[in-house]
């Protein structure tokens, strides 16, 4: 079925749901009596086991859904990041809500800012004995698997791969992966 956005089939990224393939939109009503409405029916390709129903109507739901990116919209994320960065706030909670905005938007260049940005302060800590906050922390994590999971996709390599990828692209040195055997 089409619906003019998307097509049953598409791949789209749904927040921080991640990767999702549209497995079907058809009418649905969830309660008896109830008027059916239009459903977006997602899989989540990293838990197979959930499936997420995204009203058609409903325009705030519906705009966290997005196609997935071209390998030239990847790389011009990429390059108009080079000189921009974001500013470490200091008010935890301040910034917890606005990186919480950032990743629910999906992968846009502020997101790799936001990674960017956790990472200086993550190493201003290490090298003072210190360590990033919990939150912190599980936020980097869940913005490095988001970019991950969709540079990996489309420029089809190794989600391992993908910092190196970014980091030749903004011309900044890769340091080479320790391999212990």
């Amino acid at each position: 079925m089409k619906d003019g956005l998307f097509d049953k089939g598409d791949l789209v990224s749904y927040g921080t749901n991640g990767i999702c393939c549209i497995e079907d939109i058809r009418f649905m009503s969830f309660s008896s009596g109830a008027k059916k409405s239009m459903y977006y029916i997602l899989k989540p390709e990293a838990s197979g086991e959930s499936t997420i129903f995204v009203p058609a109507e409903n325009e705030k739901l519906v705009s966290k859904m997005r196609k997935l990116m071209t390998k030239e919209e990847i790389d011009e994320m990429i390059s108009s990041t080079r000189d921009r960065s974001i500013e470490w706030e200091s008010d935890r909670r301040f910034r917890n809500e606005n990186f919480h905005e950032i990743l629910t938007a999906g992968v846009r260049p502020e997101m790799l800012l936001m990674i960017r940005c956790i990472c200086n302060k993550k190493e201003e800590l290490t090298e003072n004995g210190k360590k990033l906050s919990e939150s912190d922390n599980a936020t980097l994590k869940t913005a490095e698997k988001l970019v991950e999971e969709e540079f990996s996709r489309v420029l089809e390599i190794k989600n391992e791969d993908v910092e190196t990828y970014i980091k030749r692209m903004l011309n900044m040195e890769v340091k080479p992966v320790d391999k212990a055997v």
